[in-house]
């Protein structure tokens, strides 16, 4: 069956948020290595640049998650898939906190650290959203 002209615009927008946000991060991560070998803050502008357009698609993924909850018949929901979702929730936030963190960091290693966090917490919200959309 095929969703709704709705369901595929907002499913649409938020994957594509999805892939700003976690994709996003994994290439500029792996870019870190050259761009720092191109010159000095070069690498940190990279950053700059990415965060335009990184930080108004975590929004996006707010906002349409909230949609996709709300679209959601959740007399239709188990109590596990409830659960599930408020760890999904926790993920997301965990995801932009670390990623904010990251961003105010100022060594090498705290930068390292909070990146990698704000990584993983993005794999797992993807990961945990494969699993809720069934």
């Amino acid at each position: 069956m095929l969703a709704s002209a709705l369901d595929g615009i907002r499913l649409t927008i938020h994957v594509l948020a999805a892939t700003i946000w976690v994709g996003g991060q994994f290439t500029l991560a792996g870019l870190v290595p050259t761009l720092r070998k191109s010159g000095e803050g070069v690498a940190a502008a990279a950053a700059k640049a990415f965060s335009k357009l990184s930080w108004p698609a975590y929004g996006l993924l707010i906002v349409t998650g909230l949609w996709n909850v709300s679209a959601t018949d959740m007399n239709k929901t188990t109590s596990a898939w409830k659960v599930v979702l408020g760890i999904k929730v926790t993920v997301v936030a965990l995801s932009g906190i670390s990623a904010f963190i990251h961003t105010k960091a100022k060594s090498k290693s705290q930068i390292a650290t909070w990146g990698g966090i704000s990584g993983v917490m993005a794999v797992a919200s993807l990961t945990i959203g494969v699993f809720l959309a069934g």
